[in-house]
């Protein structure tokens, strides 16, 4: 699980070569249960026998090993990414729902929800409103940081009911969210819902610039 700046920030983007005529990614992954484990040198590879002297240690002579291979057919552009499956690491199979990233963003007072991994408690996707949210202006094609103008998260009151907490006006010295990628001028709870989340938000935008956050 991961905070909504976490499934928007940070990521690199794979990139076409110039000239690309048709770019698009075919994406595939290999799985190999029993991978044996070599050391790369520069004219061979040799073999590595595992001799750790901890008998709980999980590295064996074999692995568990994932192969995701993206190529561009047009341009020749490949990418080859290899990991081992451990308990805390390895491949996942899940849906949009459960990621947030990949669902299509919410309009709302002239501004974009784009909605993050819901994380605030166990079976939270299950319910009505699951995700939190970045927030950007109309006209932006995918999150970056400079994309982003404000924050929607979910939270709960004192007797136990979803409140929701605005974000608004990034700022590098701002007061709020000192262990987030991004800081905060502003910030106000207890919204009853996102939508009226993002409507403080746009009037803070446009207490700043004038604009309403819309531009």
């Amino acid at each position: 699980m991961s905070s909504v700046q976490e499934t928007y920030l940070g990521w690199e983007e794979l990139t076409h070569r110039a000239g690309c005529v048709k770019p698009g990614f075919e994406v595939s992954v290999r799985r190999t249960d029993d991978a044996l484990r070599y050391h790369s040198g520069l004219a061979y590879e040799e073999r590595v026998e595992h001799g750790c002297k901890d008998e709980y240690c999980g590295h064996r002579n074999t692995f568990t090993e994932t192969v995701v291979r993206i190529v561009c057919r047009s341009c020749g552009v490949a990418e080859v990414i290899t990991g081992e499956d451990t308990e805390d690491t390895g491949r996942s199979s899940t849906s949009t729902k459960w990621l947030g990233y990949g669902m299509a963003p919410r309009r709302m007072a002239g501004l974009l929800l784009w909605p993050g991994d819901p994380w605030l408690t166990p079976g939270r996707a299950e319910s009505a409103e699951p995700h939190d949210f970045l927030v950007t202006g109309p006209g932006a094609k995918r999150v970056t940081k400079e994309d982003v103008l404000g924050q929607v998260t979910q939270g709960r009151g004192k007797r136990g009911a979803v409140m929701w907490t605005g974000c608004a006006v990034p700022r590098e010295d701002g007061p709020y969210g000192m262990l987030d990628k991004i800081r905060w001028a502003q910030v106000r709870d207890g919204f009853k819902t996102p939508a009226a989340a993002a409507k403080w938000i746009a009037t803070e935008l446009d207490a700043v610039s004038g604009t309403g956050g819309a531009g």
